[in-house]
């Protein structure tokens, strides 16, 4: 998944259930005070004052006192049970926890215990099932939390939005994380950037490009960082807008942000696609004179090519030797001593030529043989080796592809021959 790892799954830690629930339970005690008995009263307050000292043992043993009284009220067991509960999420024992939550929606419904009790039962079992990612009943209880709620909290719709990413329900999972953005806007609180996230990894995996892209804007306005720079080029590379892509890459590198070789290299592709070779070239010399960049036959092979298309020849020739001679086992090795020997021959260095030339020949693996012999002739032709020249040009003719060239310039360099011989001969009646 291309987006794995993008968003992270945010569950309460126990201290957190503890404090969602704290306000609510102490309104419970002010309003039900009167539902529960002395007795029992007592040992919860005992139970209580353990669990802030981390004496789960003597608040479990409160605990079990009142499990054991006769008589006891649909109120006071389901106390009990949401107690036990609290205390096994202390413990991170959350399979017990569950079965003490489930324990207080099974003595009644809000006919028999208190309404918020009840429904605040609902919303921590959402909690706990997440917490041992049975995600089926994490969004069952979710989905009733949210239905008992006149107006559901932005972060009800996340939690629900988490549990079917996990599920990989990507439609459910994004029309969650719409109504936990729109219900945070029409109450005015804040929308997290996380929730964005997991917007756009939504419209990522349902392969909705343009949406994602207009998320990542959005990421990318609000909190400006490298990677929604780099989310917003390569959404820009996949709905083949390059100039927009190249914008954004470009913008990366003028901002520094660019700090690995793969990435210069691709802001160096990206000028070479559009067509401006030159800034190519300066992005992949500047990375590889400082370091930036992998010295690696490939990056000194895309140099070269940059700089040649640049029409600067001479500056190619360096790169284009270094990959050339790397000892990378490269399949083309052969063709880029051609390309060096051809960058000689432009440059008139026809000694330099030839030497790449049979560099070429003798590394083999070439897309033309033939055209490799040619250019080696050529360069030996203007040396005025004569003799090798043609020996070059013979072999090109055994190519079907180069023969009717090589032939040309066979009979070409046997005229040549034959005027100089003949210049020679008449120089020589007057003592030349």
């Amino acid at each position: 998944m291309i987006f794995a790892g993008l968003v992270g799954l945010a569950l309460l830690a126990p201290a957190g259930f503890a404090q969602a629930q704290e306000g609510e339970q102490e309104e419970q005690k002010t309003r039900r005070t009167e539902a529960m008995s002395e007795r029992v009263h007592r040992r919860f307050s005992r139970a209580q004052e353990a669990l802030e000292l981390e004496d789960y043992a003597t608040a479990e043993a409160m605990l079990q006192e009142i499990t054991e009284l006769r008589g006891l009220t649909p109120y006071e067991r389901a106390q009990t049970s949401n107690f036990y509960g609290f205390i096994h999420i202390e413990k991170e024992d959350f399979p017990s926890a569950i079965r003490s939550f489930l324990g207080v929606i099974e003595i009644g419904g809000p006919g028999e215990i208190p309404e918020g009790l009840y429904y605040q039962t609902i919303r921590t079992l959402s909690q706990l099932y997440m917490q041992v990612e049975n995600y089926p009943e994490a969004v069952n209880f979710a989905r009733r939390w949210i239905d008992s709620q006149e107006s559901p909290a932005p972060k009800d719709y996340m939690l629900l939005a988490m549990a079917y990413f996990q599920m990989e329900d990507w439609r459910n999972a994004l029309d969650n994380v719409q109504f936990a953005i729109e219900r945070a806007r029409q109450t005015g609180n804040e929308v997290e950037e996380n929730w964005w996230r997991y917007l756009l990894a939504a419209h990522w995996e349902l392969e909705e490009f343009n949406e994602a892209l207009e998320v990542s804007k959005t990421l990318l306005t609000n909190w400006p960082k490298k990677q929604y720079w780099m989310q917003v080029q390569g959404l820009y590379s996949i709905v083949e807008d390059e100039p927009r892509q190249l914008a954004a890459f470009w913008s990366c590198y003028e901002q520094d942000l660019l700090d690995r070789s793969n990435e210069l290299v691709t802001m160096a592709q990206l000028f070479m696609l559009a067509e401006v070779p030159y800034k190519a070239a300066v992005v992949m010399q500047n990375g590889l004179d400082s370091g930036a960049i992998e010295e690696s036959a490939v990056n000194y092979r895309i140099l070269a090519q940059a700089w040649q298309l640049a029409r600067e020849d001479r500056k190619a020739l360096e790169p284009m030797r270094k990959a050339a001679e790397s000892e990378e086992d490269m399949e083309d090795k052969g063709d880029l001593y051609v390309r060096l020997a051809e960058t000689y021959n432009a440059l008139s260095d026809y000694a330099d030529c030839a030497s790449a030339a049979r560099q070429a020949l003798q590394t083999g693996e070439l897309d033309s043989e033939g055209r490799t012999y040619m250019l080696l002739g050529q360069c030996l032709f203007e040396q005025e080796k004569f003799d090798d020249a043609s020996d070059a040009f013979t072999r090109a003719a055994r190519d079907s592809d180069t023969r009717r060239t090589a032939t040309q310039w066979q009979n070409y360099l046997r005229r040549e021959v034959k005027r100089r011989s003949d210049l020679e001969a008449r120089l020589a009646q007057y003592g030349g």
